[in-house]
């Protein structure tokens, strides 16, 4: 997973906002603002379920794009510095 960019930024942006929708919309659910999400004839689940797509997929996109980029960068860095490494090894080895 982790040499695969493509893949790594998705999982992390599927986690990530599959957390940030549970919480921010349980959040809501308990604080009931002006009883839109439950009243006396119970749960407003449509009003939750939109609560839950309206948090997740904004934070997905952006988290898996943001993951994918530092993902990309982290290993151009890591290539660089281990050909770095190696020119070195192989200059004092000559």
């Amino acid at each position: 997973m982790f040499k695969k960019f493509w893949l790594f930024g998705p999982l992390t942006g599927f986690t990530f906002a599959s957390i940030a929708a549970l919480i921010f919309t349980m959040w809501d659910w308990l604080e009931n603002p002006g009883g839109i999400f439950r009243d006396a004839n119970g749960t407003n689940w449509n009003f939750v379920y939109d609560t839950a797509v309206s948090w997740f997929v904004p934070t997905f996109i952006t988290v898996a794009i943001i993951a994918s980029a530092g993902h990309i960068l982290f290993s151009a860095l890591l290539l660089a510095y281990r050909k770095r490494l190696s020119a070195k090894h192989d200059r004092f080895n000559t």
